[in-house]
């Protein structure tokens, strides 16, 4: 045993057990609910109301709205701000909490219908705790867990996407903004403007980009290119955006049930992007937050954890960011790290992602995204770049999607490595970058693009970038 210890602390033996005992504590640290220290409350800055009119608040589930923004709710109606909420989904994919409300291994579609019929009905009900009435709230009824098929891959009205869980291509709710409606983007985008174009809220409030949930970060881009489209038509049109998180499993790091401690972000999305807000809660109001997540009961006996941890004393939310595109003079349109400007200077990226973030990222750093690079050159084409963390592999595919907006419509151009499907581009790898170059003239001469990039290995997607919104100037 002595001669066993010896070797066990000395050399890799010290490092291993070093490296257990670290882990050791981060789990007892999350038993004792102990505060996290990694990012200080303090440094959030405080998120005045003063000055608002019309708040607008959407959430792409039964649920996201009292999560994200019930205490932003409260002082907003103190303050005198009229109040609406937007609920894309009504949460009908939850399979596994759908098996347990109805005490049935294999739900048939009527089940999952009544199960959204049921989420509806809680968040009314949570809703109506913190002072909103029905008529304050609205259901679009798009399909739970189907955002992302309708922004990449169902955007026309003539190809709806066809929900697995309810079966049907458009909503079967009596509760539904647009029953005529139908399970496409161009659908999803038209109701989403109708009701901004009808409100004209000065503050409007949706999902982060870097919420890992398709549904989220789905209603993330489509929002943002319903604003960019009204502020483009109407350039008075300037309202504040915030954008919320709820699903990241470094988010909330401390989970349970805390009202007295504080909500922070998580310390590898601060790095990058260090300007977030909070909105501190008084005790009251922490405590009606409390009540009203109560309300979720469908929810709760599988997600207690994740929904008692934003009952806080305060909420977190992040100001959006909207680029120019940046002309690169000079460099090798496979390498943005040779990308200089007219002035000299490097062109910066459009868009960062957290690095090492998760396991398998730490595991293959060549399918762990850094970055999406993006400019235009003296010939007056648009390059695009994925960086990853290392060198690019063949084994990883390398993803980059774009949604150009022109005069005449909204574009799509796809671009991967291997061997892209009819209609995609090929991306060329170079080092730790994927690259494609376009024309901006074979995109429309856009004034905006929506840009994103993935990375796919063994036939799941290993990570994904937010998407940026970028504007273009024209000549």
């Amino acid at each position: 045993m002595r001669v066993f210890l010896k070797k066990i602390l000395s050399g890799w033996g010290r490092v291993i057990l070093i490296a257990f005992i670290l882990a050791g504590v981060a789990f007892l640290a999350r038993q004792l609910n102990l505060p996290d220290p990694s990012v200080p409350v303090a440094d959030l800055k405080a998120f005045p109301l003063k000055g608002y009119h019309r708040l607008l608040i959407l959430a792409p589930h039964c649920d996201d709205e009292t999560l994200s923004s019930a205490g932003l709710i409260l002082a907003a109606q103190r303050a005198g701000i009229q109040v609406r909420v937007v609920i894309a989904t009504n949460g009908d994919g939850f399979l596994f909490a759908t098996m347990q409300d109805f005490k049935k291994i294999y739900p048939r579609p009527a089940d999952f219908i009544r199960f959204g019929e049921l989420r509806q009905q809680e968040s009314l009900a949570a809703l109506a705790k913190l002072g909103v009435t029905p008529d304050q709230v609205t259901f679009l009824s798009y399909p739970d867990r189907g955002t992302p098929a309708l922004w990449n891959d169902h955007w026309a009205l003539t190809d709806p996407w066809r929900s697995p869980y309810s079966g049907d291509t458009q909503s079967p709710y009596p509760l539904t903004y647009d029953p005529h409606s139908v399970y496409a983007g161009a659908d999803y985008l038209a109701d989403l403007s109708s009701m901004l174009a009808s409100y004209r809220p000065d503050l409007v409030v949706y999902p982060d980009p870097q919420d890992v949930h398709p549904d989220h970060w789905g209603l993330n881009v489509f929002t943002r290119l319903a604003l960019t489209l009204l502020r483009h038509n109407d350039p008075t049109y300037t309202p504040v955006e915030l954008t919320y998180l709820v699903h990241r499993p470094d988010y909330p790091e401390i989970r349970g049930f805390l009202p007295q401690q504080s909500l922070t972000p998580p310390a590898v999305l601060y790095t990058l992007f260090p300007h977030w807000y909070r909105l501190d809660l008084s005790p009251a109001d922490t405590a009606l937050k409390g009540q009203a997540v109560q309300a979720y009961k469908t929810q709760l006996p599988l997600l207690h954890s994740l929904m008692d941890s934003f009952v806080r004393a305060n909420e977190t939310f992040a100001p959006v960011r909207d680029p120019n595109l940046a002309t690169a003079a000079l460099g090798d349109p496979n390498n943005p790290s040779t990308w200089l400007d007219a002035s000299g200077q490097p062109v910066a990226p459009v868009e960062l992602d957290p690095v090492g973030d998760y396991t398998t990222r730490s595991i293959l750093p060549a399918g762990d995204l850094v970055a999406v690079h993006a400019a235009r050159d003296g010939q007056d084409n648009l390059r695009l770049c994925a960086q990853v963390r290392e060198d690019t592999i063949p084994e990883v595919t390398y993803v980059l999607r774009l949604k150009a907006l022109t005069d005449n419509g909204i574009l799509a151009f796809n671009a991967r490595t291997g061997k892209p499907p009819a209609g995609w581009a090929l991306l060329h790898r170079s080092a730790a970058y994927a690259c494609a170059t376009v024309l901006l003239a074979d995109l429309g001469n856009p004034w905006a693009v929506f840009v994103g990039a993935d990375t796919v290995s063994g036939g799941r997607i290993e990570d994904e970038t937010g998407w940026q919104m970028i504007h273009i100037n024209r000549p």
